[in-house]
Parts: structure tokens; sequence; C-alpha cells
């Protein structure tokens, strides 16, 4: 029995056919699993999920078809451009739900790819193995392959680009680079935070082929020199000025509100401003979700202010106030013009407050705005359960079987992140004499700075996209353990 199950689910790895109806069986449990729970969303007869996001990157295509206009344009349209050809030819519901069904048939092709990546690059049965089956069973990056969001297809491109990549590099045919620089491409016009991968791609390219590095790193650009020169063509056309990317990161919706102030302030000491997320430090001054009709209102879990981030312009007190300002702002409605300019003045207010406070902990506790602050957010982009969108309930609203099936998954993805940043460390190390591994860990480690350090994001989806590589990182680590494990009882 045990030889029959060993020849069956760790067959040769070059059997593409087995390998990848394994991954659409897998994902696809998943995928009938996620869709199963959906049942309120902004599009009627959907199937998958929407998101604060989703207008962002649906609207301006259908105002394209509608209008022959491209707008709002506060995004690039990398998402819209595969949303586009479903648009076109079916009306909603049909066109997003072909589209989620695209992401899914994406997102299930992209785990064979992933362990040919992790085998081609440490030549171990063993990894492929790992890699191939915890990617095919884990779910944190497939929660997004139902929604209308960038996850899913980032996710995936960045795999295939990958791949291709390092088939160019073993002498493939040269169409691999730009099969590679079309993937990334899409990937930074979903995600421009991601346009530093194309300096590290041209440098795995000249490490690896330094006496025609020229020509090949030109076959890998022109697909993103082509569409970027597009874009900022469009852009100056409509806004007479050099946009090469996109006119602000942060949504107009948010720019302009009240959250804002909040979200600077927040962040300032180390908060939470995912005013979704119950745990959030953001929701203690009010700021909170507005939730879909049907959709149970989300309670509050132990918020609470961290004393050690007052200083002289500000304490619990002031914060109190704030916090009923805001309350103020929200419960006044504008009937009058006299009503508005209240609101808007007491905004003004609140606004002021929140950019005095934020300065003055840059300026009085720079350790905790430099250093600490930073730490605290990457803690809270890493360390969670890994769970948060597979149920719209709290654990104890759970089933028995949806409880230990929540726990399973938690364990799982802790599991991922505590070896995978260990795999990372021994990664990173080997990379300096094994260029090709920077693919890995460099995109890895860019994300896992770029979103928590700099941007000072915590919304644990921003790591969906390098979550695959924490799993190679993972098999390798595993590896090593038992390696060492055999040469300690052989000695």
């Amino acid at each position: 029995m045990k030889q029959y199950l060993n020849s069956f689910f760790f067959r040769d790895p070059s059997k593409w056919q087995f390998w990848i109806l394994v991954s659409l069986v897998c994902k696809g449990l998943i995928f009938i699993f996620i869709l199963s729970k959906h049942d309120i969303n902004t599009i009627p007869g959907f199937w998958g999920a929407t998101g604060g996001d989703t207008d962002g990157y649906i609207t301006p295509i259908d105002n394209l078809i509608k209008y022959g206009q491209y707008s709002p344009d506060f995004r690039m349209p990398g998402y819209g451009i595969i949303y586009l050809p479903f648009a076109l030819l079916f009306s909603k519901p049909l066109g997003p739900n072909l589209l989620i069904i695209f992401q899914f048939i994406m997102a299930a092709l992209s785990v064979y790819p992933l362990a040919l990546i992790a085998r081609h690059l440490f030549k171990s049965a063993f990894i492929f193995y790992t890699t191939f089956y915890l990617f095919a069973v884990s779910t944190y990056s497939n929660l997004f392959d139902s929604m209308l969001l960038t996850e899913s297809l980032s996710t995936s491109f960045l795999i295939f680009s990958v791949f291709f990549l390092l088939q160019a590099l073993k002498g493939q045919r040269k169409s691999r680079y730009i099969l590679s620089g079309i993937l990334l491409t899409e990937v930074i016009f979903m995600r421009p935070v991601f346009i530093p991968l194309l300096a590290l791609y041209a440098l795995v390219i000249f490490i690896n082929q330094k006496q025609t590095f020229l020509p090949k790193l030109l076959l890998f650009l022109v697909p993103f020199i082509c569409f970027e020169g597009l874009w900022i063509t469009r852009n100056y056309l409509s806004h007479k000025k050099f946009i090469p990317l996109t006119v602000t990161f942060i949504s107009p919706g948010i720019e302009k509100s009240y959250k804002l102030p909040f979200i600077i302030f927040v962040q300032s000491w180390g908060g939470s401003w995912i005013w979704w997320d119950p745990t959030a430090e953001i929701r203690w001054f009010g700021v909170k979700e507005t939730r879909l009709s049907g959709m149970a209102p989300l309670k509050d879990n132990n918020i609470s202010i961290p004393d050690y981030i007052y200083t002289s312009k500000f304490n619990l007190d002031s914060l109190v106030i704030l916090k009923q300002q805001l309350t103020n702002y929200l419960s006044d409605s504008a009937h009058t013009i006299s009503d508005s300019i209240k609101r808007e003045e007491l905004m003004t207010i609140i606004r002021n407050k929140c950019n005095l406070y934020a300065q003055s902990i840059k300026y009085e506790k720079p350790f905790l705005y430099y250093i600490k602050a930073p730490l605290v957010i990457t803690k809270k982009f890493l360390v969670h359960s890994g769970t948060y969108n597979l149920f719209d309930k709290s654990a104890s609203e759970l089933s028995p079987v949806a409880y230990v099936f929540k726990i399973f998954y938690s364990l799982l993805y802790l599991l991922v992140i505590g070896l995978g940043i260990i795999g990372l460390l021994l990664l990173t190390k080997q990379s300096i004499s094994f260029a090709s591994l920077i693919l890995i860990t460099g995109t890895t480690i860019y994300c896992i700075i770029i979103h928590p350090i700099i941007l000072r994001y915590s919304e644990a989806r921003y790591l969906v996209p390098v979550y695959p590589f924490m799993i190679i990182c993972v098999a390798c680590t595993v590896n090593w353990i038992y390696i060492k494990f055999r040469v300690k009882r052989s000695t």
C-alpha cells in the first residue's frame, strides 16, 4: 500500500498531465468551497466577492465601453485589460463570473510551474514535491481567486514570469524573455509597487548572460516599454502631465475623506489603519467600514491605544476629545450651507490635530517613529491567522468542522511564515553565489520591506503575490532540517 501511494503521489516531475490534474482538483475544491460562502456582494448574480478596490478596477473599463473614456483613471489598467474582453463579450454578471473562473484556472495552472522553479533552482525532487503539495492545498493566496481584485492574477503571473525567465536563461527560446516581460508588465500594471522588479530581473539576466546581456535585456523590456509608452501618452493627452505610473497610490475616496488624517496618525506609531479589521487601532476612533445590506456589523476586538505613544502635544484625554470630534463630524448632516461650513471647520480641526500628533511622535520619539513602528507593522503584516477571509464569522460562531478547518489552515499559514523566514535567510546567503535565486529571495524581501516598513501598510493581502515564493523557502528549510537530522543520525 505504501509503495502504491508513493508511486502515485510522487511521480516523475516531468509527468505534467498528472501534476496539472492534481492542482486543478485541489484548487478546484478550494475554489468551490470559497464560492459556497459568498452570499453578498455589489453585483447581483455574481458568484464571487467584491472588495473596496473593485470599482477602481472595473468601473473605468465599463465607462470605456459605454462612453469611450477610461475614467476614473487613478488605477493603472493592468486588471482592466484582463477584464475588458469579458466585459465586451458578456454582460454582468456573466462577464465577472467568467473572469473569476479564468483567475481560478491561472491559479491552478501556476502550482506546477512553481514546483518546477524549485526543482530547477535546487535540483531536488523532495523540494519539488514539498513545494507542489504545500501550494496545492494552501488557501491563503487562493482566497482571492473568486474576488474582483488584483491579488489572484498578480500571484499567478509573477510565478509564470519567473518560470519563463528561468527557461530563457537555460538557453531555451528567446521568446521566453518576451513572455516573462509581458507577464511582469501585467503584474506592474496591476500592482505598480512592483516596478523595481524590472531592475531585479535585469540584474539576474546580466549575471547569467553577460556576453549577450543587452539584446536579451531588450527582449525582456520591450513589452514594458511599449505598454508604458502607450500609458504615458494617454495620460499626457488626458492630463497634460507626465504620469508614468499612477496619479496617486491612495484611492481618491480615502484621500479626500476623514479617514486619511487618522491613517497618518495611526501609522506614525505602528497601529493598524485597516478599518474593516475588528482588531485595528483606527477603529478606536470610530473609523469603521460600511457593511453591505444583510451583513452583520463587525464587533471590535479589545482595541486599545498603547500608552507609550504620548508626547508633549497629546495624551489619552486629547485622543478621547479627538474621538468625540469625529463622532460629531460623522453624526452631523449638512442640511444648510451653515451646517456644511461648520462640518468643514470641524474636519479642519481633526486633520490638523492628527497631523500635529503624528509630527510630534516623529520629532519627540524618533525611535518609535522610525524603528519600532515599522517593526510593529511588519509583525501585523506577517503574523496573523492567515484565514481572515476564509470565513466571514468569528471563531466562536463557526461549526466544529469549520473551526477545525480554520485551525488547520491557520497553523499551515504560520508554519509557512515561520519556516519560510528561516529559509529566506538561508537562501539570501546562497543568492550571493547563485544569482537566479535572487528572483525568489529578492522579490520576497522587497515585498516585505516595501509594504509594512516603507509604506506602513499592514494589510495581509499585500503579502499574497510572494506567498508562493515563501513556500519554496519552506521546502528548502524542511530539506535542510532533514539533511542535518540524517547526518546527525549517521554519525
